[in-house]
């Protein structure tokens, strides 16, 4: 259960920085509407196969999985306001 919880940690980073990283970029691309898209594609992907693979036979792998991913969007929310104040 622990590993659960801290692989939603690491998808939570994946998705929510992967999501400050292309927001960062958009502005330098020729299409920046495919780029925001193909970004939600790629990193929900990831999110949802992680959260597949981590449901295993315990119900309680996914609740602690996405209570990670809520802490890790916490932590990055609470970094990006400290970083451009």
């Amino acid at each position: 259960m622990v590993i659960a919880f801290i692989t939603g940690i690491f998808l939570g980073f994946i998705f929510f920085g992967g999501l400050y990283f292309s927001v960062n970029r958009m502005a330098d691309m020729k299409h920046p509407a495919a780029f925001m898209l193909a970004s939600l594609i790629i990193r929900m992907l990831i999110l949802l196969v992680g959260l597949y693979l981590i449901r295993g036979d315990s119900f309680y792998n996914i609740p602690l999985a996405l209570l990670g991913i809520l802490l890790a969007r916490t932590y990055l929310t609470w970094w990006v306001k400290r970083k451009e104040s």
